[in-house]
C-alpha cells in the first residue's frame, strides 16, 4: 500500500524504494524524501547528505522508457533555445552508467526511474494573485517552448492522450455523465458547441508543432524579487508534451490564467500580450483559441470529477475548487468578445465592422423633443436611493457613465460602467417602433414558448448591403411580441414604461445578442465590444454628435502623458506608474476619462470634497460680481481675516493672506528673522515645508534627498521625534521631554558660536516625513527652549490644520502649545490656491520697517469667499466632529488589519490624518518600500487613492477630503487586507 502524502500518481514505490533507487542507479546518498503532487507520475523531493535537493520521478505503468528519453530531449531543447532565453528548465541527471534514464522493478512491475534537479519557487496555483507582468511572462513562457520545440523530433509510438486540445468533446463525452449538476452540464456543453463550430472549423489549417501542451498554474514556478513582484523562474514536467496544434500552447496557459480571476478576458489578453511579443499568432488561432482554453478547463473539470468520485483523490478536488466557477463565468461570455479582445490585446487587425443600417423610420417618433430638453451635469453622482433627473436623456454607445454611483461594495476586479448601446430615459410613457425590417428571434433561455412582455426582444435584421446578418437588442422595451414575428420598418416594437431606460445595442451574431446581457462593459473591454457591436446612434435615426458623449477622449492618458513628458520637466512627477486620466469629482471620490470612480483617501487639498457645491457656488458668485488685487479694499479680506483669526488663540490677530503653503513658510521664517535679528533656524529631522529657496533650504525631506546639495548654512537639524524608529519609543512617558533635548543641544551648539536662533519651525505633525507624530511633551519643551533663547516658534499647520485632526481644529493644540507664528495652507481654499501666516499683533508691527508687504493675489476677493465657504462647509456640516469619528473607526480596523499582516509594522495618527508604516521585518524594521509602492499600485488598480510618503517612502499616507465616512474608511481597510493578502 502506498504511503500518505502522495499526490495523485501510481503511488506504489514507498519512500525507501526510490532512496535505494537514487543510491543504485544515480549514486545519491539521499537523508530524507518528501511526496509532491502529480496527475500519473510518483514525484518525490530528495534531500541529499551533502545539502541539495533533487526530483525523482517514478513513470506511470502506461510511460515507457523511449517516451521519457524523448522527454528528456526535449528538456535539453528547451534548456539550450535562445527562445526562453534566461529560463530554466530542470535539467536531467545522469546515472552512474551515463543514462538519463533508468528502468527498475519494483513489486513486479518495470518502471522508468529519473532524476532532474530542483528548482526553487512557488506554483502560481500557490499565489493568490497574479500580476499583469507575471501573466505576460506566462505567455512569453509559452512563445519561447512553441519557438524552443519548433525542432523537436515525432514522439515514439502513437501521438496524442486524454489532455490534448483538439480532442477537447471526446474528453468530455468520457466524464460528462459523472457531473451530477445539471447547470454545470449545460454551460459544459455550450463550450463544447463553441469549440465544434470553431475548431472543426479550422483545425486542418492550424500549424502544428510539439507543444509542452500543459502549462497550467501548477507546472510553472515563481520567485519574488527584491521589489516584492513575483517572476517566473522555472517550467515543469513535459510529460504532456504531444505533437498537435501550436495555438495549444497558448491555449492551456489561457486556460489557467483565468482561474480565480473576477475579470477572466482581462487576465488571459494579459497572456496573449507576452506570447505576441515574440510568437505570430494566424487568423484561425485567434478564432480558436478562446473556445479551445474554454474548453480545456471543461476537460479538466469533467476528468477530475469524474476521478475524485472514483477515488477520492484530493488532488482532484483542488483541481476543480476553482475552476467550475471560471467555467461558469466562461459560459456567458461571447467568443466573439474573447476573440476581439485577443486580437487587439496582440495588436492584431480586426475583422470587418458590420455595415451601416440606416433607418427607414426613426425607433422614437418624438426623438427631437427628447434631444432638446437640458441634461444633468455629467458629472452628477447618483446616489443609491436615489432617482435620476425627471428631465429625458441620452447615453451614448460605449461610453462612460458619468452618472454611475461610485463604487460601494468590496468587490474586487474593474468596474463595469461604459454602456453597452445607446440609453433613452424616459420620464414618461414613449412609445416605440421599429426602424428597418426585423424578424423576432426565440429567446432559447425561456422554457416557455412565450416571451414574458419585459424579456429582452431580439431582433434579426438584413443590413443594406445584404452582406450578413445583425441582430439588434432591446432591453427595457415593454412588448407583446412573439418569436417568429416579421416586423416592417414602422411597427409598433412597444413601449418604454415612464421612469425607465431603453437600451438599445447591435450585434454581429445572435450568441453575442443573446449573452450580453450586462447593461455595463468595463473599460478594459470596451475596443473589443466596439469591435462585435455596432454604434446604434445612426440605426435610431440619432445625430451621433447629439448623443451624450459622455469624458472627452480627445486628450485621453497617452496624449495627456506625452505632452506632460514634452512640457514639463521630468523633476515633476506624477503619482502611479500606471496612472489615471482624471476628469470629474464629487465629494471624498474622483472619476477617470473611463467614468470609472477611485476613492481618495490622500487629497487633504480638497479638504471639503471634490466638486463641494457651495465653494464652486461662492467662487462663481464672487467672480462675478467682483475679482481684484488685495490692496483694495472689499469686505470680504475683512470679514475673512475676522473669522479665520477667531478660530485660533487669543492673540494670534494678525493675518498675512497669500497664494500656497511654501509661500507662508518662507513669509513666516522671514518674519522671525526681520524681527530677532538673527538668520539661523532650528528644523527637524525629516521635515518637509515647501518649495521656495528658503524653505527648501530648511526642508530635510529635500536637500538630505535624492538630488539634495545639503542644507544652508543657517539651517540646524534638531532630533526628530519618531516614537517608532527613535531612540523613546511609545513606551517611554518622558519620550517628549528627552526628543526636546536635542534642540536644547542645538541651542547650545549656536551659543558656542556666538549665535542665537531666530525661529523654530515644526510641522504640527509630520507629513511628508511619514506621518509622524510628537510625543506628549515636545513642542511645550521644545518652545519654551527656544524662547528662553530669543527666538520665536513657527507651527506649520499646512497640512494638519482646520479640523483634520478631529478633536482639535489646529494641530499644535495636540501639544498644548501656542505658537507664535502659526502658518497654514492647503485645506483652507478645498484646492483653490490659498494660504495664510498669522500672529501677534506685536510680532507683525516689529515687521513693518517701512518695507511695503504686498502680494496680487493672496486675499483676493475670490479667494476671500472660497475660504468663507469651506469654513461655512466644516461648521454646518460638522466635518470636524466626522473626521474625528471616521479617523478612530479607520485606525482601530488598521490596527486590526496589523495584527494581521506580518508587512504593517506601525499604525500611527489621528482623525483623518493616518499613516500604515510597512516594514520587511518587525525586529529590523526593514522599511518595505518598495511593496508600499506596490500596494498602492495594486489599491489604485481596486479604485482606492493611497500612496507611499515619509523619509523611506514606505508610509502608506491616509489623508482624505473631510467628507470621508465611516462606509469609506470599511471600503478602504477591506480593499488593503484582500491586496496585503495577496501574493504578488
Amino acid at each position: 500500500m502506498a504511503e500518505p502524502g502522495w499526490g495523485a500518481g501510481e503511488a506504489d514505490w514507498s519512500s525507501r524504494d526510490i532512496a535505494d533507487a537514487a543510491m543504485d542507479g544515480f549514486g545519491l546518498d539521499v537523508v530524507k524524501v518528501r511526496p509532491l503532487g502529480g496527475e500519473l507520475d510518483q514525484n518525490a523531493l530528495l534531500d541529499l547528505a551533502d545539502g541539495s535537493r533533487v526530483v525523482a520521478k517514478v513513470s506511470a505503468t502506461s510511460t515507457s522508457v523511449h517516451d521519457v528519453r524523448w522527454q528528456h530531449d526535449l528538456l535539453e531543447l528547451a534548456s539550450s533555445s535562445q527562445g526562453l532565453g534566461a529560463l530554466p528548465v530542470p535539467r536531467v541527471i545522469r546515472s552512474v552508467d551515463g543514462a538519463s534514464v533508468v528502468e527498475r522493478v519494483r513489486h513486479g512491475i518495470s518502471r522508468a526511474f529519473w532524476i532532474q534537479t530542483f528548482l526553487e519557487g512557488r506554483t502560481l496555483a500557490q499565489l493568490n494573485s497574479h500580476s499583469r507582468t507575471l501573466l505576460e511572462q506566462w505567455g512569453a513562457i509559452a512563445a519561447g517552448l512553441v519557438r524552443s520545440l519548433a525542432a523537436a523530433p515525432m514522439p515514439p509510438g502513437v501521438n496524442g492522450h486524454h489532455w490534448d486540445g483538439l480532442k477537447a468533446p471526446q474528453a468530455v463525452a468520457l466524464g460528462l455523465a459523472a457531473v451530477e449538476d445539471a447547470q454545470h452540464r449545460k454551460e459544459v456543453n455550450r463550450i463544447i458547441d463553441w469549440f465544434a463550430g470553431k475548431v472543426d472549423t479550422h483545425e486542418g489549417v492550424l500549424p502544428r508543432s510539439v507543444v509542452h501542451h500543459d502549462l497550467n498554474d501548477f507546472n510553472i514556478l515563481a520567485t519574488m524579487g527584491s521589489d516584492g513582484a513575483h517572476s517566473i523562474s522555472g517550467v515543469l514536467d513535459f510529460a504532456d508534451a504531444l505533437h498537435t496544434a501550436r495555438i495549444g500552447e497558448l491555449a492551456v496557459a489561457v486556460a489557467y490564467s483565468m482561474l480565480r480571476k473576477s475579470d477572466p478576458l482581462v487576465a488571459a489578453s494579459a497572456v496573449v500580450r507576452g506570447y505576441s511579443r515574440t510568437q505570430e499568432i494566424t487568423d484561425e488561432e485567434f478564432a480558436v483559441l478562446f473556445p479551445m482554453a474554454a474548453a480545456r478547463l471543461c476537460v479538466n473539470a469533467v476528468t477530475w470529477t469524474q476521478r475524485t468520485l472514483s477515488s477520492g483523490q484530493g488532488y482532484g478536488r483542488e483541481r476543480m475548487m476553482h475552476t467550475w466557477p471560471t467555467i461558469e463565468r466562461l459560459a456567458q461570455t461571447p467568443p466573439d468578445l474573447a476573440e476581439a479582445m485577443f486580437r487587439d490585446a496582440a495588436g492584431a487587425g480586426q475583422p470587418a465592422q458590420m455595415a451601416s443600417m440606416v433607418p427607414v423610420t426613426p425607433a422614437v417618433p418624438d426623438l427631437a423633443r427628447l434631444l432638446a430638453v437640458a441634461r444633468p451635469d455629467e458629472c452628477e453622482v447618483i446616489e443609491p436611493g436615489q432617482t435620476r433627473s425627471t428631465d429625458e436623456a441620452v447615453g451614448r454607445h460605449l461610453a462612460a457613465d458619468s452618472r454611475r454611483s461610485p463604487r460601494r461594495t468590496t468587490e474586487m476586479g474593474e468596474p463595469k460602467n461604459m454602456r453597452l448601446g445607446v440609453e433613452i430615459f424616459a420620464a414618461s410613457p414613449i412609445d416605440v417602433v421599429a426602424p428597418i425590417r426585423g424578424f423576432v428571434e426565440a429567446d432559447e433561455a425561456l422554457a416557455a414558448p412565450e416571451r414574458p412582455m419585459s424579456a429582452p426582444l431580439i431582433l434579426r435584421h438584413e443590413t443594406d448591403d445584404g452582406s450578413r446578418p445583425a441582430w439588434s437588442r432591446w432591453d427595457g422595451l415593454t412588448s407583446t411580441l412573439t418569436a417568429g414575428a416579421i416586423i416592417k420598418a414602422g411597427d409598433p416594437l412597444g413601449f418604454i414604461p415612464a421612469g425607465s431606460v431603453l437600451r438599445v445595442s447591435l450585434y454581429g451574431s445572435k450568441l453575442t445578442a443573446t449573452l450580453a446581457s450586462g447593461a455595463r462593459v468595463s473599460c478594459s473591454e470596451q475596443r473589443a465590444w466596439s469591435v462585435i457591436s455596432m454604434d446604434p446612434a445612426e440605426f435610431l435615426g440619432l445625430d451621433a454628435t447629439t448623443v451624450e458623449s459622455g469624458a472627452s477622449t480627445a486628450w485621453g492618458l497617452e496624449r495627456v502623458i506625452e505632452t506632460r513628458e514634452t512640457h514639463f520637466a521630468r523633476s515633476q512627477r506624477s503619482y502611479f506608474t500606471r496612472p489615471m486620466n482624471l476628469v470629474g469629482g464629487n465629494g471624498s471620490w474622483l472619476m477617470d476619462d473611463a467614468g470609472r470612480w477611485y476613492l481618495d483617501a490622500i487629497n487633504n487639498v480638497s479638504h471639503v470634497g471634490h466638486g463641494n457645491a457651495r465653494v464652486v457656488e461662492a467662487a462663481s458668485s464672487q467672480m462675478r460680481r467682483l475679482n481684484t488685487n488685495s490692496r483694495f479694499v472689499y469686505p470680504g479680506i475683512a470679514q475673512y481675516a475676522e473669522r479665520l483669526t477667531a478660530r485660533l488663540p487669543e492673540g494670534l490677530d494678525v493675518a498675512f493672506l497669500v497664494c500656497t503653503g511654501s509661500e507662508a513658510n518662507d513669509l513666516a521664517v522671514r518674519i522671525a528673522r526681520q524681527v530677532t535679528g538673527n538668520a539661523d533656524v532650528l528644523v527637524v529631522d525629516g521635515a518637509y515645508h515647501g518649495n521656495t529657496s528658503v524653505v527648501t533650504g530648511l526642508s530635510p525631506n529635500r536637500y538630505k534627498g535624492p538630488g539634495g546639495t545639503g542644507p544652508d548654512p543657517t539651517t540646524f537639524e534638531v532630533e526628530q521625534p519618531n516614537p517608532y524608529r527613535g531612540r523613546f519609543g511609545y513606551s517611554d512617558p518622558d519620550a517628549g521631554r528627552k526628543y526636546a533635548a536635542s534642540v536644547a543641544a542645538q541651542i547650545a551648539n549656536l551659543k558656542r558660536r556666538g549665535r542665537t536662533p531666530a525661529a523654530f519651525i515644526a510641522e504640527s505633525a509630520m507629513g511628508t516625513a511619514g506621518s509622524i507624530f510628537f510625543p506628549d511633551g515636545y513642542l511645550e519643551n521644545a518652545f519654551s527652549m527656544v524662547r528662553d533663547a530669543g527666538g520665536l516658534c513657527i507651527a506649520d499647520e499646512v497640512q494638519v490644520g482646520f479640523g483634520r485632526l478631529g478633536d482639535v481644529f489646529w494641530g499644535f493644540e495636540t501639544q498644548g502649545v501656542v505658537p507664535d507664528i502659526v502658518t497654514m495652507g492647503k485645506p483652507m481654499g478645498n484646492g483653490h490656491p490659498m494660504a495664510a501666516v498669522v500672529t501677534t499683533r506685536e510680532i507683525a508691527d516689529s515687521f513693518d520697517s517701512g518695507m511695503k508687504y504686498f502680494n496680487t493675489f493672496g486675499g483676493n476677493p475670490v479667494s476671500c469667499a472660497i475660504g468663507a465657504a469651506v469654513l461655512d462647509e466644516i461648521e454646518e456640516r460638522k466635518l470636524q466632529s466626522q473626521a474625528e469619528l471616521t479617523g478612530a473607526h479607520l485606525k482601530e480596523i488598521l490596527v486590526r488589519l496589523g495584527h494581521k499582516h506580518e508587512l504593517i509594522g506601525d499604525v500611527r495618527g489621528r482623525g483623518l490624518y493616518l499613516g500604515v508604516e510597512l516594514v520587511r521585518n518587525r525586529s529590523t524594521k526593514e522599511p518595505a518600500d518598495a511593496e508600499a509602492l506596490m500596494v498602492s499600485e495594486l489599491m489604485k488598480d481596486e479604485g482606492i487613492i493611497v500612496y507611499p510618503t515619509g523619509t523611506y517612502n514606505n508610509v502608506l499616507k491616509i489623508k482624505p477630503p473631510l467628507t470621508f465616512g465611516v462606509d469609506d474608511a470599511d471600503l478602504l481597510a477591506a480593499v488593503l487586507d484582500e491586496v496585503l493578502t495577496r501574493d504578488w
